[in-house]
């Protein structure tokens, strides 16, 4: 390819690109792209990696589940299908029931925040095609870069065979911590609750805001606030952001990416708007559906939400009572976030990070050691304490475990927390990833138990640990997906979440660590043909519990 000229709007011929290294076209920067092309060169650089042998075996086994869906699909009969779309349309009537129009939510959005980060200090960067991270994973890279195919989650040797004359530069974390702060300043003073996503972004619910300009004779419509708001985010950063404005997050989400960089748009709060906004729109755009669920739902003929309306009745034979529940709320607009503030049972709390691999036992500690401590943190302001320790790993390889062992006692207390999942740390293993989750979560309130956060004596108090393949521990929390994200290097406040497929609670850094847990779930839940049968001639599963899916403010 050549050096300085973006990538060619014409289309190459078909490649057979691994569908899991697919550029996703739909993100902001890379519309008009040749995908064919660029997905061509990704793979031809992956290839004889351990990068690419790990994506090789995911798409081996996406395509045997796809054969199996497919197999599934060619069984049902006209009855069964005729059942199906009668309970999805009678489930379709209860969730219209819940629909909320009176909320107006925010999300907010830095544009390409590390790489603005760094251009804003070093401007001799702003004409050049840059990334942030590494040769083995970027977290981010700016628009210059998209042109090229450039994204994050993607490594660094990769992108360079992309855009040769890319600039790397390494990540500085504290200074983007310290910049967010100056950004979630802003935040606070439209809703002092907003939910942060990561570092960069974050869904706000101005609802109150409005209500009180307008009591204090200083009305404004949401599109001046937000405006205002991401005007106050320059002056105080240099930074800019785009923002989407809806009666949900799902919908904010989507409209936050519509205009830009440094934009925003506005969704009519009334059902109308909803619906003709969501009919067309990919399934990519809807943040909890990746690479995974779109390659399952395309294997049904659904690549939009009006494809998950007119294929209901496929969604219930097929997939289990939470995926389809899920997809019928995408397909109507409803929303995978709320805003509504209602409580779910939370079942964990996790924390992880990625890094450089290493098999340095002290090092891999410190690591555990400082998750820990930041998992302790966030079980303080949950006001939770709890009993199960698991830690989560990856290897070189990217093959992903958990180990779990059982406290004594409930406690979030750091110190013990990390001793725990030491004890669990496999010796001589590459790692790149590790992850802590506590989980048997209980209020010291409800126990009455005031000295849950004590610090536990010794490791003898702990029970022996017990490793297991991580699909299998989908009931404590479902396993986040092998990709090396942006999201999974941050740190930053959390945005608590429930799945809607496993329904477990979790602390996520942003929408790529979202879609990664929600897309494996979906992908876990797909029915085979020995379970599809009893479902579909019985129709014998209960009925929706119809939780929402719901952003959760970490207080």
């Amino acid at each position: 390819m050549a050096g300085n000229s973006d990538v060619s709007t014409e289309k190459c011929g078909p490649t057979e690109s691994l569908g899991v290294m697919k550029l996703n076209d739909h993100k902001a920067g890379m519309q008009g792209l040749d995908t064919a092309k660029i997905n061509q060169i990704i793979e031809e650089a992956s290839k004889g990696s351990q990068f690419y042998q790990h994506k090789q075996k995911n798409q081996e086994r996406i395509n045997a589940k796809i054969a199996n869906l497919k197999a599934s699909c060619a069984k049902l009969t006209e009855e069964q299908k005729k059942l199906g779309r009668f309970k999805m349309d009678n489930l379709a009537g209860k969730l219209e029931l819940m629909r909320d129009l009176s909320r107006t939510i925010v999300h907010v959005d830095m544009d390409a925040f590390y790489a603005a980060v760094e251009i804003r200090d070093c401007p001799e960067l702003k004409t050049k095609p840059m990334a942030v991270g590494s040769s083995a994973m970027l977290t981010t890279s700016n628009y210059h870069a998209r042109r090229f195919g450039v994204r994050a989650a993607m490594p660094g040797f990769i992108a360079k065979k992309l855009c040769p004359e890319l600039v790397i530069v390494p990540t500085n974390f504290p200074k983007y911590t310290e910049v967010s702060r100056q950004v979630q300043k802003v935040f606070a003073d439209y809703d002092p609750e907003f939910s942060a996503a990561s570092l960069d972004e974050a869904y706000l619910d101005i609802t109150d805001f409005l209500v009180a300009r307008k009591d204090a004779g200083a009305e404004m419509t949401a599109a001046e606030a937000v405006e205002e708001m991401r005007a106050k985010i320059l002056e105080s950063t240099q930074l800019t952001a785009s923002a989407g404005i809806a009666p949900n997050g799902m919908l904010a989400k989507v409209c936050s990416d519509k205009n830009k960089p440094n934009g925003q748009f506005v969704l009519e709060n009334t059902r109308e708007a909803v619906m003709e906004f969501i009919k067309d729109l990919p399934i990519r755009k809807i943040s909890g559906i990746g690479n995974v669920t779109e390659q399952l739902l395309g294997a049904l003929g659904v690549s939009t939400c009006r494809d998950l309306w007119d294929k209901r009745e496929l969604l219930y034979l097929l997939f289990s009572e939470s995926s389809y529940d899920y997809f019928l709320r995408v397909a109507l607009g409803i929303g995978s976030f709320g805003g509504d503030g209602s409580e779910r049972e939370r079942k964990s709390v996790s924390c992880e990070t990625t890094f450089r691999s290493t098999s340095d036992h002290e090092e891999l500690c410190d690591i555990i050691r400082q998750l820990s401590a930041d998992l302790a943190r966030d079980l303080e302001r949950l006001g939770l304490t709890g009993r199960s320790v698991t830690l989560k790993y990856k290897t070189d390889k990217f093959d992903v475990k958990t180990r779990i062992t059982q406290l004594m006692s409930q406690t979030r207390d750091g110190a013990v927390i990390a001793k725990a999942a030491q004890g669990l740390l496999p010796v001589g293993l590459h790692l790149r990833l590790l992850g802590v989750r506590m989980s048997q979560l209980t209020s010291p309130a409800e126990t009455g138990n005031n000295n849950a956060g004590r610090k536990q004596r010794t490791l003898d108090e702990l029970l022996l640990a017990v490793e297991c393949p991580a699909r299998k521990k989908r009931k404590l929390d479902a396993q986040v997906s092998n990709s090396l994200t942006e999201a999974d290097l941050t740190r930053g406040a959390p945005l608590l979440f429930t799945c809607p497929v496993c329904h477990s609670w979790r602390t996520s850094d942003g929408e790529v660590a979202l879609n990664s847990h929600v897309d494996e779930c979906l992908n876990q839940q797909v029915l085979y043909p020995e379970q599809q049968s009893t479902t579909s001639a019985g129709c014998s599963s209960s009925q929706s519990k119809l939780d929402r899916y719901v952003i959760r403010r970490a207080k």
